[in-house]
């Protein structure tokens, strides 16, 4: 993944709530599995848990919030008070630790989160006796209270998001042939209303995305003007009638078309018995999305957005493009 995408000359140190995950290396399903919406933790699942939990014993100026171990990373919610940067100070032993804690290659900052989080992924490699993450992790900083809410929810929901995504047996509408096809996933945070200039897709390549945003809007309409092959991940479930009278599309007449002609497929990874959207089946799209496809385009990232928590989960070694 772009190291674009990661906080560049941050504090890491300095009072605040992080968001971080890290990935399993080849994003293996090492730490167990999900059933019934429900993770279910294998042995090295319970060390990588148990082993999180101590890491206040280790660094007692971070304090846990919420937490999961999923089948192929970690995630968890990590603050740093602002009442305790003193404390920050003596714990490291560095009177410095919260003026300049800023991480460059090959200097480590005693108390960082990458610090924390390098100790924590060895502790958990050396009790496994195996080599077990990617080498990289991605954080996203929460910068307020409603942000950090909303990575509590998303935590506490990734376990049924994730047996949704990736165990799901879509409903198709269209040429599903297009899901054989390579594929660039489309993807931005709600904001910027235009893009700033030509989308870099690949000849030949599928477009896919949920097309929610303003700027997602602006590819599927420009995709289905220049005849471009897409895939459209819908927030709901398609019903036998929009199978057979597809009038749900935006512009019926043009999408009724494009699927005649075999260049638009809906996908849906939802029960049709589900007929609206909302900002939880939203993200499950995008979650879809990037699962599927070969590389990914954002055309604009929210630093602590939702997209960004998504992006966290995507395999560390797909492509990443930022506009």
């Amino acid at each position: 993944m772009s190291k674009n995408l990661r906080m560049q000359g941050w504090d890491f140190t300095s009072p605040g709530g992080y968001f971080v995950t890290i990935c399993t290396k080849h994003m293996r399903p090492a730490f167990g599995t999900v059933v019934g919406g429900h993770m279910v933790l294998n042995d090295a699942g319970r060390i990588a848990d148990k082993f999180w939990c101590e890491i206040p014993e280790h660094f007692p100026h971070v304090v846990l919030d919420e937490h999961v171990v999923m089948p192929d990373h970690v995630h968890g919610l990590l603050i740093i008070p602002a009442a305790c940067e003193k404390d920050i100070e003596q714990s490291v032993h560095s009177p410095t630790a919260c003026r300049g804690g800023m991480e460059a290659f090959g200097k480590p900052v005693a108390g960082s989160i990458p610090t924390v989080i390098r100790s924590y992924k060895g502790a958990v490699t050396k009790a496994l006796s195996q080599k077990v993450w990617h080498p990289r992790f991605y954080e996203v900083r929460a910068r307020d209270e409603r942000a950090r809410n909303n990575i509590r929810r998303y935590i506490r929901d990734n376990p049924a998001n994730y047996q949704v995504v990736r165990g799901a047996n879509p409903v198709c509408l269209g040429n599903q042939a297009l899901l054989k096809q390579p594929m660039v996933a489309f993807l931005a945070s709600r904001g910027p209303t235009r893009l700033p200039g030509p989308v870099p897709f690949a000849p030949g390549e599928v477009v896919i995305s949920g097309f929610l945003s303003a700027l997602e809007r602006q590819v599927f309409r420009e995709g289905m003007r220049d005849q471009r092959p897409m895939i459209w991940v819908v927030p709901h479930g398609l019903k036998a009638r929009q199978i057979h009278n597809p009038t749900a599309c935006r512009g019926a007449k043009a999408c009724r078309e494009a699927i005649d002609e075999g260049r638009l497929l809906l996908v849906s990874p939802f029960p049709e018995t589900i007929d609206t959207p909302n900002a939880r089946r939203a993200s499950w799209c995008n979650h879809y999305a990037i699962t599927l496809a070969d590389r990914i385009i954002l055309g604009h990232l929210n630093p602590d957005g939702m997209l960004a928590c998504i992006l966290s989960e995507a395999n560390p070694d797909k492509e990443v493009i930022q506009l």
